[in-house]
């Protein structure tokens, strides 16, 4: 009997004795609604309440660091307080609600509470709104930036053959003519010097025939060399200008086509060769289809590519073509760059890299929509990006160049940073 009521007196001490992790830093006394900070300090809800009114600061009493949000109870502490101290947290709460000045200062915090709680997403929204147009504006001047040094690295040397697309045979000097016979090949170095030497201008170029061309002081030995280059003057004479023979002269003679070219091929490759098929069959279609999917001959003269471009491609190549537009769409574009590395070496690559990227990329996108059984979202995605191309197509020609060549050149250079731009909320729900 002695040792239970020992027992007793030694529990009711250690409630009326709180140990000092049980103990508000401001009021001394055990904690009641025990609140806890930003910092990890916790105090009485109602000593909270009376030091924000008192000093009108969010701050900490005790390590005055600030605190985020509206503060809220730590209800682990305080059952645990209330589950060792009964006694002392029944009598503190009585002394609470019988303070009419402690009832007051709960109130006003919880106002603040309410107030605060209505402004944080309207301020969170803000914010996140800044901060993706501030990543959004640093990205754009990055790719801005980027546009300029490499067009001026890469297509400033090249700039004056662009005027030979516009430039009619009969006013070209000697050095448009070199320029035009250099881009005829690999195998014509051995003849640009040549013609430069005689001073063959425009006029005088119109006018060779094959004799002439095998005799002094030309002496173009090889009879399918003769036949290319007379044949390309030909070309020239019934169209009156150069045909375009890089990126930069097809560029410059169909900005627009090549505007659509590469926003759709970028953006929804399938149906960009669909329509390439169905509207653009002749001049487009068929010699990308040769080039990216080439048919399996024999050809006798190594150094000068058959001229086949126009001609219906077999069976094995249509098989061939589909089957990547199906699966890998943009590895067509791989094999057609791959194909101009001698004429566009840097500019290829980076297309290869490009297209290497968006190809892993858009298995990543089709599987993240398939795991989150969102394929439904496809259609509205797809109308979104439509309405963006039909806004170039449709308003391009009234756009200021520097604007169409941003485009152009930013699109080139940046393609997978734009796919990924675009498509970036369905990226990070992949990662959740």
């Amino acid at each position: 009997m002695t040792d239970e009521c020992i027992t007793i007196e030694s529990d009711e001490d250690t409630d009326e004795l709180p140990a000092p992790e049980f103990t508000c830093h401001c009021c001394y006394e055990v904690l009641v609604d025990p609140t806890t900070l930003n910092c990890g300090h916790s105090f009485c809800r109602h000593c909270v309440a009376q030091w924000l009114h008192s000093s009108q600061r969010n701050e900490c009493p005790e390590c005055r660091e600030r605190w985020q949000g509206f503060p809220k109870v730590n209800i682990l502490l305080r059952d645990a307080v209330e589950k060792k101290f009964p006694a002392e947290i029944s009598r503190r709460r009585r002394a609470v609600q019988s303070d009419p000045q402690i009832h007051y200062f709960l109130q006003m915090f919880q106002q603040y509470g309410q107030m605060l709680t209505q402004q944080i997403p309207l301020s969170e929204g803000l914010q996140q709104a800044i901060q993706n147009s501030f990543c959004f504006g640093v990205m754009m001047t990055l790719i801005f930036v980027g546009v300029l040094l490499l067009r001026y690295h890469w297509i400033s040397a090249d700039s004056d053959y662009d005027i030979l697309v516009q430039k009619p045979i009969s006013r070209w000097n000697a050095d448009d003519v070199s320029l035009w016979v250099k881009h005829l090949g690999p195998w014509t170095n051995q003849y640009s010097e040549m013609f430069h030497r005689e001073q063959i201008n425009g006029s005088l170029l119109a006018r060779l025939r094959d004799e002439e061309l095998s005799a002094a002081p030309f002496r173009v030995e090889n009879p399918s060399h003769r036949q290319v280059i007379l044949d390309e003057v030909q070309k020239i004479k019934e169209l009156k200008v150069k045909l375009p023979q890089n990126l930069w002269e097809y560029k410059a003679t169909n900005l627009g086509k090549a505007l659509f070219l590469q926003f759709g091929l970028r953006e929804f490759p399938r149906l960009t060769f669909l329509y390439l098929y169905l509207f653009d069959y002749e001049d487009t279609f068929l010699p990308f289809i040769h080039t990216c999917c080439p048919a399996h001959t024999n050809n006798a003269v190594q150094d000068v590519p058959p001229d086949n471009m126009l001609q219906e491609p077999s069976r094995h190549q249509w098989v061939e073509f589909r089957v990547k537009v199906c699966l890998l769409p943009y590895m067509l574009l791989v094999d057609f760059a791959w194909k101009w590395l001698s004429v566009h070496f840097w500019i290829s690559w980076i297309v290869i890299v490009n297209a290497m990227l968006m190809t892993i990329l858009e298995f990543f996108f089709i599987w993240t929509l398939w795991r989150r059984r969102q394929m439904s979202t496809l259609p509205k995605m797809f109308l979104w990006r439509m309405s963006n191309l039909l806004f170039f197509i449709l308003l391009w020609p009234v756009l200021p160049q520097i604007y169409c060549d941003f485009e152009f050149y930013g699109g080139l250079f940046f393609s997978s940073i734009l796919y990924i731009w675009v498509r970036k909320p369905f990226f990070k729900q992949a990662q959740q």
